[in-house]
């Protein structure tokens, strides 16, 4: 529970209990899963991430060098990022976006001449990897580089022997919710956010 509000998943019975007791839906997210094999063909991914190439973009692993850059990304698209109380990006400081480079931690980035112009943060837990955020500047959209991004760090850490990657957003977030399944993910539970009566 965060400040009263209720978080469930869309099967848990609780939910119809909340509605009826008037507390109101303000916000569905979703998590997802991708399991690969070790023999699966990654040419859906190597696709993804070629398809940028002579486009003048090159997807690249950033080192810390960059965390000014990263810092410039995420405030210009923060407020792009859809808000519910399960899925929500806070507004970044230079000290948050340094830790992100913590033993683990591998972030991928888009750049256009010498811009920084999109990026994704992953993170390695045991024997997966959670993908954390993704953030791609407004005039990029709709173009692949999100998929390639994705991409990258799908192969980057399958090639480490890592074969179960998840993610998770908005319901709202239709973009990211067509790029994830359209690199192999599926959704394996989705989440409600409920407000109590005031």
């Amino acid at each position: 529970m965060i400040q009263g509000i209720e978080i469930l998943r869309e099967d848990d019975p609780r939910c119809s209990e909340l509605e009826t007791r008037g507390f109101t839906l303000v916000g569905e997210s979703w998590g997802a899963r991708l399991s690969l094999n070790a023999d699966d063909d990654l040419s859906i991914y190597t696709e993804a991430l070629n398809s940028v190439v002579g486009t003048g973009i090159s997807i690249q692993e950033l080192d810390i060098d960059f965390a000014n850059a990263l810092l410039d990304l995420e405030l210009i698209t923060n407020p792009d990022y859809p808000y519910t109380p399960a899925t929500f990006h806070e507004v970044p400081t230079i000290e948050g976006i340094r830790a992100l480079w913590r033993p683990g931690n591998r972030i991928f980035g888009a750049i256009s001449e010498v811009v920084l112009i999109g990026a994704i943060c992953t993170t390695g837990k045991e024997e997966r990897t959670e993908i954390d955020f993704a953030s791609l500047l407004r005039a990029y959209r709709g173009q692949g580089i999100g998929k390639a991004l994705l991409a990258a760090g799908i192969l980057a850490w399958e090639s480490l022997g890592v074969r179960v990657f998840t993610t998770g957003g908005a319901a709202q977030n239709s973009a990211s919710l067509g790029t994830v399944r359209s690199l192999g993910f599926a959704v394996e539970e989705k989440w409600r956010s409920y407000q109590p009566p005031l």
